[in-house]
């Protein structure tokens, strides 16, 4: 085969995988009021859950003193801390800066999640969201990291162009969801690789430390199940359970993309989430993961017809 045939068939094979990035399928025509409505609802139940505690967690009067919390953070993004001790060189109390985000957080949640003004309110979101982080990083795990990507894409995403507000109000132009949800199935694609790659480059998940230990954790024992004795009488579960984990992670590029297998291996993922919540009481992670899951691949129907797995 000569040289000019091999570039040629490069050449045509790259333009295939552009096109198919980029065609529009009719099961991704839901993507972005489903992807909007979903991350807007999942930020404000998970910020109103944390209410209660927020003193605690991002005052002074917290569990560890904010200068010692300062310690963990990036130097160039602003802590809430940083931001009460700017407005009280302008005589704002603390109370009333700390009220005032509260409330923005909210109402942004809010409009993020009926598609009004909805990039502002992402963007102004994910601000909120980075301070926040920065303030508390001692206190902060999986689900604080994938809020601020799940954030990230509604903020670059013309989340709003569909089933809003701002379609309504503003006449909104709809764009092919298509190449937007094929960025977000690929960066799911990679996280799941690269986190199922990790697991099998050491021992403790092939032969089922891990799970014991995870599941055995402090403050991450299931209200649902009162003892893992099984796992001690049953060695084979936990190592079963770890290798099934490495396998559904590493196998998810290649199944998650099959047509054929789609189905059945959302399935295996959507599991393994659930098993996380009830084995481990991590309930915004795997409530948030599953979410990022059915955005990425359930099918997604036009209005009027059923929303399944194709």
């Amino acid at each position: 085969m000569s040289m000019s045939t091999l570039s040629k068939n490069k050449f045509n094979f790259e333009k295939n995988v552009i096109q198919n990035f980029l065609l529009y399928r009719k099961e991704d025509r839901m993507f972005f009021p489903f992807f909007r409505i979903s991350i807007g609802l999942f930020f404000l139940v998970h910020f109103i859950s944390t209410l209660s505690d927020f003193s605690l967690l991002y005052t002074d009067d917290g569990l560890i003193p904010l200068n010692v919390l300062s310690l963990l953070r990036v130097e160039v993004i602003p802590t809430l801390n940083i931001v009460l001790k700017l407005l009280n060189g302008f005589g704002v109390e603390n109370i009333y800066t700390i009220y005032a985000y509260i409330i923005l957080y909210i109402l942004f949640c809010i409009t993020l999640t009926v598609g009004l003004f909805s990039r502002f309110s992402a963007i102004v979101l994910l601000l909120l969201h980075i301070i926040l982080f920065q303030s508390s990083n001692a206190y902060m795990y999986g689900v604080d990291y994938f809020k601020s990507i799940a954030m990230f894409y509604c903020a670059v995403f013309p989340v709003g162009s569909k089933l809003s507000l701002d379609a309504t109000l503003f006449k909104k132009k709809e764009f092919n969801p298509s190449p937007y949800r094929n960025l977000l199935k690929i960066h799911l694609s990679i996280v799941y690789f690269t986190s199922g790659l990790d697991k099998a480059f050491g021992v403790n998940w092939w032969n089922g430390e891990s799970i014991w230990k995870s599941f055995h954790l402090p403050g991450f024992e299931s209200y649902i199940i009162e003892n893992y004795d099984v796992l001690s009488s049953y060695p084979i579960l936990p190592t079963f359970i770890g290798i099934s984990t490495m396998c559904i992670e590493l196998l998810y590029p290649l199944f998650m993309w099959k047509k054929s297998m789609k189905a059945y291996w959302l399935i295996l993922v959507l599991g393994l989430h659930m098993g996380i919540i009830i084995a481990m009481n991590l309930y915004f992670f795997g409530a948030l993961m599953i979410l990022l899951n059915l955005s990425g691949f359930l099918n997604l129907e036009e209005k009027g017809q059923v929303a399944h797995v194709s």
